[in-house]
């Protein structure tokens, strides 16, 4: 150690232990100035960066980001989950010529990366052995059409994960079973399995550890050969491929694109199944395209039948008395004559179909969206003076359908009240939507006992005596009758208590005292019945021996 060096050990240490500047100046025999010059450049040197720890300095070269750069920020500001692919597919059609790398790096860099979380342990399915199902809903803002929650449906193969989605206005049963038609069409083919939530759909309910399926459903899915599996309540890791897909159809699709209107929403989504989804690479399959493992998938899957089946709601709806039928917040013109009547009604997603009561088809509308209120009326519908309401002549017809009690309640009512018969006649037609027809009859019979003449008397009656009920309720009891009788299934009326004290005792019969016991008593293993003519006494015979600790009643 060189002389400056033990001067400058000597000078700090000495500083350490508390001794003054003055003090140390003495003790070494040095001036005050260079004690005080030692310490501060002994400060300066601890409290210093280390110059292996300076970092270096970063050339920022240019790149082709640099241009789009406000674009990313853009998409990032208003879709902070947004994927490095979408980024990357918007970019490049603005016109960038780079590649995927480069953007992914920047995106990362701009957003910090998110925590990894493992994942739950599923089944292996070999292909064409199982699929999924579920739905999530979506309100879609569009640009050019008033923004809707549409319900979308998603059906997932398990082993090539090729996913199918359709949006819809509803999540019943007739939306599932096109959703399911939709995808088979598009698969050319169904999975032997399908795993499905709760859903009333699907599942009715649950007895014990056994699911009850919707009869509907396990028809429709006898016709497609394939076997619905119910996941068991709130285990949703039990179809873990179709949760997850509509992840991916949220970041993947939803993010960055407008819609016009829903047509345009189902051609950007056909689009991005066959342009992106079907063409993703897949990490865990060694890089293989969906499409690449479903060429091994498709022929295992189930053939599909010579037509698809038939998934339209049919239910029975009232013509009110302007010639119209409600349906979905949208009303549907009728050929005028028949106003006031009770016409089945087919359904389908995007036409309605309204057929005679012979089944021969009267009317067929294109399906307008649901709460639009708005009004189809085809041509030759609406004849001359058709706001006025049908006129008498069509009202007689009406009513003598009816019957000849409801012909003679119009022909009174017609007789009382001869300017406004025509208002009271189509009013009390119009209680038809919510009240059986021969509730209807019975009404005005007894209207017309009374003298009561018009249409809010009738409908006290109906109030106060009849059950209130749909016209779709018509469908549905002759269902519901149908599937009574094919499931064999009725109702066990209870016995009348008095017809079990009218059998034997199971016992001996009571002896008087003093009496010897009868022999059947003294060995009942030998007691032999004997012959009776009577016909109750043989019959309480014979159901005293079919009791094994029973005995013959002697005669």
């Amino acid at each position: 150690m060189s002389a400056d060096e033990k001067l400058v050990h000597d000078v700090v240490l000495l500083s350490k232990q508390g001794m003054s500047r003055r003090a140390i100046s003495r003790a070494l025999k040095v001036g005050r100035n260079t004690v005080r010059d030692i310490l501060e450049a002994h400060e300066t040197v601890r409290g210093a960066r280390h110059l292996a720890l300076v970092p270096p300095e970063v050339l920022v070269r240019p790149s082709k980001l640099d241009g789009f750069r406000p674009q990313i920020d853009g998409l990032l500001a208003t879709f902070p989950d947004i994927t490095a692919q979408r980024v990357f597919e918007e970019l490049r059609d603005a016109g960038f010529e780079g590649g995927y790398t480069a953007v992914k790096v920047l995106v990362r860099r701009i957003r910090p990366k998110p925590s990894v979380t493992p994942s739950l342990v599923t089944p292996i399915y070999g292909p064409g052995e199982m699929g999924e199902c579920d739905w999530s809903e979506y309100r879609v803002e569009f640009t050019q059409a008033p923004a809707r929650k549409l319900q979308a449906f998603g059906y997932t193969l398990r082993h090539s994960t090729r996913k199918c989605f359709s949006f819809h206005q509803r999540n019943d049963l007739f939306a599932l079973m096109e959703g399911h038609v939709r995808a088979f069409e598009r698969l050319e083919g169904a999975a032997r399995r399908c795993k499905y939530d709760n859903q009333k759909p699907v599942v009715l309910r649950w007895e014990g550890a056994q699911p009850i399926f919707n009869p509907r459903f396990i028809d429709f899915a006898t016709y497609y050969e394939f076997q619905p599996v119910a996941c068991h309540p709130r285990r949703p890791n039990e179809k873990p491929r179709v949760e997850r897909s509509f992840y991916e159809l949220t970041l993947s699709f939803f993010r960055g694109r407008k819609f016009r209107d829903e047509a345009d929403l189902a051609a950007q989504l056909q689009h991005w199944l066959d342009t992106i989804c079907d063409r993703r690479p897949l990490k865990r399959m060694k890089r293989r395209t969906r499409l690449e493992l479903f060429e091994e998938e498709r022929p295992l899957l189930r053939p599909l039948p010579g037509h698809p089946y038939d998934t339209a709601r049919v239910l029975y709806k009232l013509c009110d008395i302007e010639g119209y039928l409600a349906w979905d917040g949208n009303r549907y013109s009728l050929p005028y004559e028949y106003v006031t009547e009770i016409l089945p009604v087919r359904v389908t997603e995007k036409e309605l179909w309204v057929y005679k009561p012979d089944l021969s088809c009267i009317a067929r509308h294109e399906l307008k969206p649901r709460g639009a209120g708005e009004v189809a009326t085809l041509p030759g519908h609406r004849p001359h003076l058709a706001d006025r309401g049908p006129d008498l002549d069509q009202l007689r017809r009406a009513f003598a359908e009816l019957g000849e009690q409801a012909q003679s309640f119009l022909a009174a009512l017609e007789k009382a009240q001869p300017r406004s018969a025509g208002y009271h006649a189509r009013r009390i037609l119009a209680l038809r939507a919510g009240f059986d027809t021969a509730d209807l009859v019975r009404a005005l019979s007894h209207a017309l006992a009374y003298g009561a003449f018009a249409h809010g008397a009738v409908e006290r009656i109906l109030v106060a005596r009849a059950p209130v009920r749909r016209l779709d309720e018509y469908a549905a009891g002759t269902t519901a009758h149908k599937l009574e009788r094919l499931l064999a299934r009725g109702n066990t009326e209870p016995r009348d208590l008095a017809e079990y004290d009218a059998l034997p005792p199971r016992g001996p019969p009571p002896q008087a005292e003093g009496e010897p016991p009868c022999p059947s008593e003294a060995s009942p293993s030998h007691a032999t019945p004997q012959p009776t003519s009577a016909g109750s006494e043989s019959a309480s015979t014979s159901i005293a021996s079919a009791s094994p600790d029973s005995t013959s009643k002697p005669t």
